[in-house]
């Protein structure tokens, strides 16, 4: 039976129909960013999980974006000095994140490094509701200076969070939900509650070797022979019957090491 999507969902994305559409096709991009993680940390036979690591970081990007990009009315936003390419369908612009290593509660999730793309993302969330003990806000969306393909967006979109927990071992809880960025640090304060993502059974992963250019390439003994340039003997050294000479003759030093200064 199918987990029907909650009304939050359904307002940003359009329509429950196309909600659905979204967090199953982000289901498959999650599974699709294991497998092929998983795949290559296998292939590389060593003992650090450095691999899976790396693959994983690009594929949750990469391999959401690829799920997600054929939806009607999807959007890919790259912003600018960022390196990988966000999803926006309809109001919502989705960034998946790894929370968590091993099996942690989604609440405790933060952002490893707040850094100035990511504070003009989180522009894009609603404000904090967790004031410090001043009673002040430690992150004010309204008071971030967006960069320009961000800054383009309409004013209407609304961050979505897609954290996940995953290691070598398999990927664990995946969610999405809306949160505002609290503090500096990452913190994060759940406007809405972070809900399950449900899985598809297997990845949809196209393995295969890239194809080779089979154009024979000459070997080094089959290329062209150089043409050697040859200088005549003058006539002079004809008549005068002076001896060939291959080789330059030595240059005789103006001074030795002998001589006196």
């Amino acid at each position: 039976m199918e987990i029907p999507v909650s009304a939050w969902a359904s307002e940003l994305f359009g329509s429950e129909e196309k909600a659905l559409l979204v967090r199953d096709r982000l289901g498959q991009g999650l599974v699709d960013m294991q497998a092929n993680a998983q795949a290559s940390h296998l292939e590389a036979d060593v003992a650090s999980t450095q691999v899976h690591g790396v693959v994983r970081y690009l594929g949750g990007y990469e391999r959401v974006s690829a799920a997600l990009e054929s939806i009607p009315g999807a959007e890919l936003v790259k912003p600018n000095g960022f390196r990988f390419e966000l999803v926006r369908v309809e109001n919502a612009l989705l960034y998946p994140f790894c929370f968590s290593k091993k099996d942690s509660n989604v609440r405790t999730a933060k952002i490893q490094n707040v850094w100035s793309v990511i504070r003009e993302l989180f522009a894009f969330a609603p404000p904090s509701q967790q004031a410090d003990i001043f009673g002040e806000f430690e992150f004010d969306p309204s008071s971030v200076e967006l960069r320009p393909k961000l800054a383009a967006l309409p004013k209407d979109t609304r961050l979505v969070l897609v954290p996940f927990a995953c290691n070598a071992a398999g990927l664990l809880k995946p969610y999405w939900g809306v949160a505002a960025l609290a503090n500096a640090s990452g913190k994060l304060d759940w406007i809405i509650d972070p809900e399950p993502l449900p899985l598809p059974a297997a990845a949809t992963l196209k393995h295969g070797i890239p194809q080779q250019k089979t154009d024979h390439h000459p070997g080094f003994d089959e290329g062209e022979q150089p043409i050697v340039a040859l200088s005549p003997r003058p006539e002079a050294d004809h008549k005068l019957k002076v001896t060939p000479t291959t080789e330059v003759p030595p240059t005789e030093p103006l001074a030795n090491e002998d001589d006196e200064n």
